[in-house]
């Protein structure tokens, strides 16, 4: 059975300075790979076979639901390491901080940069998916410029790495969109 890590972001809304995702990047476009480049363009294969993200997706998706008055629960956010700032989530997959911030896109939907954050213990990858749990919408993520997706592929290897980190931790930068201001929930599944 596959572990499973819940990390609860409470949302505030804040305009920011950041340029939002074209109209047509936040479209509703299905995907089957999380396609990465090498430095000069040229597409690389998944590592992940295609069986283990439809195990993974197979899971159930495990979010808590609230109603609409409730306040939002807030996962703690630790410093886990020194190379960055606090992490929310029990891991050994973490997201960075505990609120995340939107700015307005012109379509209307809300979008942040996330960072996602593995642990060096865990060298396997992990689906992030997420839902908004104090009334309907969805949560879409969108990596490196690709279309969006209900899900986030964290690869074995993402190639990104953050200036001073010690060695093993993986980073998975990302754009989250959600369609409005509200509480959601994110969760992260892994093989093992």
């Amino acid at each position: 059975m596959g572990r499973t890590f819940d990390v609860l972001a409470a949302l505030v809304l804040l305009a920011g300075c950041a340029v939002p995702p074209t109209s047509s990047s936040t479209a509703s476009v299905p995907r089957t790979s999380s396609p990465q480049a090498d430095r000069v363009g040229n597409v690389l294969p998944s590592v992940v076979d295609e069986a283990t993200w439809s195990n993974l997706a197979a899971h159930p998706l495990r979010l808590p639901s609230l109603t609409a008055v409730a306040p939002c629960p807030v996962t703690p956010a630790m410093p886990i390491t020194s190379f960055v700032g606090p992490l929310a989530g029990a891991g050994p997959v973490y997201v960075t901080g505990n609120r995340i911030y939107y700015s307005p896109a012109p379509d209307g939907s809300l979008f942040a940069k996330v960072a996602w954050i593995a642990g060096p213990d865990y060298k396997g990858p992990a689906l992030i998916r997420g839902a908004r749990i104090d009334a309907s919408g969805e949560v879409r993520f969108e990596r490196g410029g690709g279309p969006s997706n209900s899900e986030l592929r964290f690869e074995y290897d993402t190639g990104v790495r953050s200036a001073g980190s010690e060695e093993g931790w993986r980073f998975l930068p990302s754009l989250v969109l959600i369609s409005g201001p509200g509480c959601y929930a994110f969760h992260i599944d892994g093989p093992d």
